[in-house]
């Protein structure tokens, strides 16, 4: 039997100093998301560590009632370019702080015009990573009140961290830098103009 004791006497402002964090065990949390919500797979990759695959329609009411659980700290959001397969994994960190556990909600969109709503109205942290993976990856996060320029200034180019990008190619195009290979460069490596007999 999946134990089950949801905390709902958690203080709303936990910098009051008198927050209790929710106590509802990880495995109790991802049997009560399976029982609420239609078409999730939840898995528990230890007593600590759980997974949560779900339909990008349903991953704030997942993240809500996670909220609710007990799960209320958003560590980081994180996005994988699944380039062969066409789309991109967006997986949700949240943790909770009474049972010492992390469950990730992990969805996937188009690569192709990659858009999800911001869940910065349900974790307000959100919106630095959203801001980070909109530059590197190029996902619209509609709802995100700060989608503006983050780390790379004056850039021009494609999103960078996508796997088709091709960093050699784009210097020589942008800043007319020739391309010279090291000769400690394995065979392998050597393309583009460079000589595998050197």
């Amino acid at each position: 039997m999946v134990e089950d004791s949801l905390d709902h006497t958690k203080a709303m402002d936990p910098l009051k100093g008198d927050y209790k964090p929710g106590s509802i065990k990880l495995e109790g949390a991802l049997e009560r998301i399976k029982r609420l919500i239609d078409g999730v797979e939840v898995e528990a990759r230890s007593i600590k560590r759980g997974v949560i695959k779900v339909d990008p329609k349903l991953k704030d009411l997942v993240l809500k009632n996670l909220k609710e659980m007990g799960f209320d700290h958003f560590v980081l959001l994180t996005c994988i370019d699944l380039i062969d397969e066409d789309r991109f994994e967006l997986v949700y960190h949240t943790w909770s702080y009474g049972t010492k556990g992390l469950i990730m909600v992990k969805t996937t969109i188009d690569r192709e015009d990659p858009s999800i709503g911001s869940v910065v109205p349900i974790f307000r942290p959100a919106i630095t990573y959203e801001r980070e993976i909109k530059e590197m990856f190029g996902v619209d996060f509609p709802g995100n009140p700060r989608l503006t320029q983050f780390i790379l200034e004056d850039w021009e180019g494609p999103p960078p961290m996508r796997k088709d990008f091709n960093a050699l190619q784009y210097s020589v195009e942008r800043f007319g830098t020739d391309i010279r290979y090291p000769k400690s460069l394995p065979p392998h490596l050597l393309n583009d103009g460079g000589d595998d007999n050197e």
